[in-house]
């Protein structure tokens, strides 16, 4: 199996190292050639649960960079991958991304999509098509600790399927790439309602991101307060509401699950604390603000949101 992995953050170094040694051939495409060179000298560390380190010279991994600067898209050397595992920011979907991903695709290829929040799907299947399109929801906990460390924080799920629109993709593509994560070490499941796994997904970070932003707290630490609990309740009614007048089922006790990654994750800063403590845009628009979006097309007003919105644009 042949993989390209776009975005070398903390999920793209782990899935990398942990897959590297169960594909014929990887790729993984950093936003820096800094990262390339330093991945190419050290290869990729993993602290966490296990100790591992993967280096190059296996002859089956390598590394290469992508500048969003270019003017035209790009093929790197790999020969037509099977998967191409999009692990970038929202905000790092652009049309010369998106360029990008066409040059280094097969007619075979499929894209396996692993953004928080809505949006990007149809965006990219307006280029690329439905059917070449795979979603991921996953639960492994990852940090970053350098250009090629990686702690694996926690052990988690990970749900691959279709979106409604892309069923035509063949079932056994399903089965195959859940089989090689299963054998990686990653605790996969097919998924045949991959619209609430992602709207799930969506209200999780919608409710906790956030919070932890404004407040610049670790995760954890929204629970020690009433103050902070009663806006994490009244930030998961507003998008339940959403959810269920858009007609998407949602889980039963998607609150307890909420409490549960706080607790689980208790140590963590969100992506968007990080993004705001180094100054980078955040995932905002594509979480919150998409809640919001939808909110104002059915007529239903999302006070919390729009507050938590507007606070995080400010912060930004």
């Amino acid at each position: 199996m042949r993989i390209m992995i776009v975005g070398a953050g903390s999920l793209g170094l782990l899935f990398a190292a942990m897959l590297s040694s169960r594909c014929e051939q990887m790729t993984v495409v950093t936003r820096t050639d800094k990262q390339a060179v330093a991945l190419c000298e050290e290869g990729i560390g993993i602290t966490g649960n296990e100790q591992r380190y993967f280096h190059t010279n296996n002859g089956r991994i390598e590394y290469d960079y992508y500048i969003e600067g270019t003017d035209s898209a790009e093929r790197l050397p790999m020969s037509n991958p099977d998967y191409i595992f999009l692990m970038v920011k929202q905000t790092a979907i652009t049309p010369k991304l998106i360029a990008f991903l066409n040059a280094n695709m097969s007619p075979q290829t499929l894209v396996v999509c692993f953004q928080n929040g809505i949006g990007h799907e149809e965006k990219l299947a307006k280029q690329l098509g439905w059917a070449r399109l795979l979603f991921a929801v996953t639960t492994e906990g990852a940090r970053k600790e350098g250009l090629t460390t990686v702690s694996h924080t926690g052990n988690g799920v990970t749900y691959i399927g279709t979106a409604a629109q892309g069923q035509e993709i063949v079932e056994a593509q399903h089965f195959l790439l859940a089989k090689q994560l299963e054998e990686a070490g990653f605790r996969t499941k097919v998924s045949k309602n991959m619209e609430t796994r992602i709207w799930n997904k969506l209200i999780i970070n919608a409710v906790i991101n956030p919070l932890s932003a404004i407040l610049r707290v670790p995760n954890g630490k929204l629970l020690q307060s009433s103050w902070s609990r009663t806006l994490m309740h009244a930030l998961y009614c507003e998008a339940a509401q959403v959810a269920k007048a858009k007609c998407v089922p949602i889980e039963d006790d998607l609150w307890d699950t909420i409490i549960k990654v706080c607790e689980a994750t208790s140590q963590n800063h969100s992506s968007m604390l990080q993004d705001i403590l180094k100054s980078r845009y955040t995932e905002i628009d594509y979480m919150n603000g998409s809640l919001l979006e939808i909110a104002r097309e059915l007529g239903i007003e999302l006070s919390t949101h729009a507050t938590v919105y507007q606070l995080v644009k400010a912060l930004e």
